[in-house]
């Protein structure tokens, strides 16, 4: 019993410590305070999602009798939250993203152009 009240205490502290860092990793990509944030929050994320997933799974199958504890109602809420943020947040990110691509993008041709009849190397536009 004492082991797996640890491995509780474990898993909350772990799981607390992603949950903050991904919040604070979607704050910075937001702002766009980091080029890099977005690929480590993405790498995160996939890794939170797949615990959350088999901690549900596990958890809750329908061969057990669980007792809802604080773990469980912190995973089920972050869950929620992570359905919400994937599936709504990342909408909209990407349609501001496009909408930004689309208005920056005649001005990178323009650009590219006036540096082809300069003769200088090319630009890439990152």
């Amino acid at each position: 019993m004492k082991l797996k009240q640890s491995l509780t205490q474990y898993q909350e502290k772990v799981f607390d410590w992603a949950t903050w860092i991904s919040y604070a990793l979607i704050v910075v990509s937001a702002f766009g305070l980091s080029q890099s944030a977005p690929k480590y929050l993405s790498i995160l994320d996939f890794y939170v999602r797949t615990y959350i997933c088999l901690f549900l799974i596990w958890r809750f199958n329908p061969y057990r009798q669980v007792v809802f504890t604080e773990l469980d109602q912190k995973i089920a809420f972050n869950a929620g939250l992570f359905i919400l943020t994937t599936a709504v947040l990342k909408n909209y990110f990407d349609s501001i993203k496009g909408r930004v691509e689309e208005k920056v993008a005649p001005v990178r041709d323009k650009l590219q152009q006036v540096m082809e009849q300069k003769g200088l190397q090319e630009f890439n536009g990152t």
